[in-house]
């Protein structure tokens, strides 16, 4: 059972007790309020962010140093890349997909990469009904003119061609596997690191499942950075789902 908010020792830290309170909400200590106030973060979600990607109040300064925002730690962390490789990587130009790429001897992939799709996009195009701009399917393909034929096609042939399947359709993930993937809660882009690392719905929500995190909260935990043990662990410290949401919204808006 959670212990009860006392004030004293954050006050005694110099710390308001309105801010104090949220503080001890966010399960930080006075002192470790402190230490991240020292530090320069004064948000303990944030604050919070940066724990979770193993960064502390000692490093923070090097990471922002770095032009690293507490999101883009995360996702270093989530490619299991070590915080002076991640600054490192990051000074010679790389994302952390680039650079969990390069590690594994494949081409870093471009997100921006503008070749052109040649005759598959023809052919779609002719599947769409001749480039009628006001046919949905039409401007579904326009839209996504380099990416995977048989892709394009699940969507037009599932007639799901608005703005929603489109940002799944943009990460190359077919119909069938992005209604799975929304099954499980999760976004195109947080869907995304998964797929990068060969992973798919099932195994994801078996991974989950074996840590013990319920369905519900799974997507509030997985899209705010924690891995399944993580989660367990600010679960187990009184961190809540809805806590871990409002991480996940800050990710969002980096």
């Amino acid at each position: 059972m959670t212990a009860p908010f006392d004030p004293a020792p954050y006050e005694a830290a110099g710390i308001p007790p309105a801010e104090a309170h949220r503080w001890w909400t966010w399960r930080l200590t006075a002192e470790q309020a402190s230490a991240w106030r020292r530090a320069g973060i004064t948000d303990p979600a944030r604050a919070t962010q940066w724990s979770t990607a193993h960064v502390t109040p000692d490093t923070v300064g090097e990471c922002r140093a770095a032009g690293m925002t507490a999101s883009e730690a995360l996702l270093w962390h989530e490619y299991a890349f070590g915080l002076a490789d991640a600054i490192a990587l990051k000074h010679q130009g790389h994302t952390p997909e680039q650079a969990y790429d390069l590690e594994r001897g494949r081409k870093p992939r471009d997100p921006d990469d503008p070749t052109a799709p040649g005759d598959a996009f023809t052919s779609l195009m002719a599947f769409a009904g001749g480039g009628d701009p006001r046919d949905r399917a039409h401007r579904f393909i326009t839209r996504l003119g380099n990416t995977d034929a048989l892709v394009i096609y699940s969507y037009c042939g599932a007639d799901w061609v608005d703005d929603e399947a489109a940002a799944w359709a943009r990460h190359n993930v077919d119909a069938p596997t992005a209604r799975m993937w929304q099954e499980l809660g999760l976004k195109p882009s947080e869907a995304a690191r998964y797929i990068q690392r060969g992973l798919t719905p099932m195994a994801v929500a078996r991974e989950w499942w074996r840590a013990g995190i319920p369905f519900e909260e799974t997507a509030s935990w997985a899209g705010a950075g924690l891995t399944p043990e993580e989660a367990v662990a600010q679960r187990a410290r009184g961190v809540t789902a809805e806590q871990a949401e409002t991480l996940r919204a800050l990710r969002d808006n980096d």
